[in-house]
């Protein structure tokens, strides 16, 4: 597994460019002779595994793509394709997904089907929508699903939350069409950063004041770009944030305001605003009677002394959302910080911590087993 992994890391591939990745996937998968379904929401792998006798069926799911980031750390296995990078850990959760399938195609000691889900275009551009909508639930079907995601926690402890696990993530991008002109007359322009920036502070000041403050909710502007001279007023001015929530009725309350709120600050000086709002993700929401399989499976695994029940809700989202929006499920996180291994995902010096390999296969083994007694 160690193996694998470090090969991915090296050669990471963007959203539904997964090309390499998923063949790497669906060969071994064929080579221990698991029916091996390729091009499942584009690029997506589905593995269906069955067992010794008719049964149930569960899905396991596993993100592959890469961010669109430089590595940092000169790591023997560090990343050969410059821009891309491993930082997020989802080669550590394909390889420990590809161990429990070696595991059980070689041992057995279940019965009905494991369908192993191997997702494209996690990073917010869509793949489990993607696969969802290529028929992933009627082709395969699954009474249950199941994720995991490594996390900041230490190494083997396992976090399960019974309800709610991650928030919705929306994106906008706004542009202030304003008029643009000499900076020694502004008179004679409509200058749209003054508009942005008091947008800005507006919108990012929408939580707790417009929303319930017992139901959290964050506005960031996380990108703000206007002009290319310190003596010229530009056209327009570009921002571009986030909106990240666990409620719906909270989550679409933050879209007619930003919206509303950047055309009438624009008409207010005169400018126009154009919005693009998206919502990539929804709020992960566990069922509770799948969230007590997970715990009772993964104390037998690594301890009860490693076990966290229903700890804080992450502002992190999941496109798994989606799947758990059409079967009931199960999203867990799955600790792996060590002295080596203290950088959190999405930082340039991140790098997924082998000793959890094991750990995370031994988990969806068990989980198989428990769900489908043979």
């Amino acid at each position: 597994m160690k193996r694998w992994r470090h090969h991915l890391h090296a050669h990471p591939e963007l959203g539904f460019e997964v090309h390499a990745t998923a063949r790497f996937v669906a060969d071994l998968l064929r080579s221990w002779g698991i029916e091996t379904h390729e091009g499942v929401g584009r690029t997506g792998v589905v593995g269906v595994l069955r067992g010794g006798s008719a049964g149930p069926s569960i899905g396991i799911r596993a993100d592959m793509d890469a961010l669109p980031m430089t590595e940092a750390r000169a790591l023997p296995h560090a990343s050969r394709q410059p821009g891309r990078m491993h930082a997020c850990g989802h080669d550590g959760h394909t390889v420990m997904l590809l161990g429990a399938a070696h595991a059980l195609a070689r041992d057995g000691g279940f019965s009905g089907t494991v369908n192993l889900i191997f997702q494209p275009a996690e990073e917010g551009q869509g793949g489990a929508m993607a696969m969802l909508a290529d028929g992933l639930f009627p082709r395969f079907p699954c009474d249950a699903v199941y994720a995991l995601h490594n996390s900041e926690r230490p190494l083997g402890e396992v976090a399960v939350h019974d309800g709610t696990v991650a928030a919705a993530a929306d994106r906008f991008d706004i542009v202030i069409h304003g008029r643009g002109g000499h900076a020694a007359t502004p008179h004679l322009t409509i200058d749209p950063l003054p508009i942005a920036a008091r947008l800005l502070l507006d919108i990012e000041a929408l939580p707790g004041r417009l929303t319930n403050v017992i139901s959290p909710a964050v506005v960031t502007v996380g990108s703000f770009h206007a002009g290319e001279a310190f003596n010229t007023i530009p056209d327009t001015a570009r921002l571009g944030g986030t909106v990240r929530c666990f409620d719906q009725t909270v989550r679409r309350q933050l879209e007619r305001e930003i919206i509303g709120r950047a055309k009438a600050i624009a008409t207010m000086h005169g400018a126009t605003a154009a919005v693009n709002y998206e919502s990539p993700f929804a709020p992960t929401v566990n069922s509770p009677q799948h969230a007590a399989i997970v715990a009772k499976v993964a104390e037998k695994v690594v301890g009860a002394h490693r076990l966290v029940r229903n700890p804080d809700m992450e502002m992190g989202s999941e496109d798994f959302s989606f799947m758990l929006e059409q079967k009931s499920g199960c999203y867990f996180l799955l600790g792996q910080a060590d002295e080596a291994h203290a950088a959190a995902a999405h930082d340039p010096d991140y790098d997924f911590n082998d000793a959890l390999l094991p750990i995370g296969a031994s988990i969806w083994v068990a989980l198989a087993r428990h769900c489908l007694p043979s």
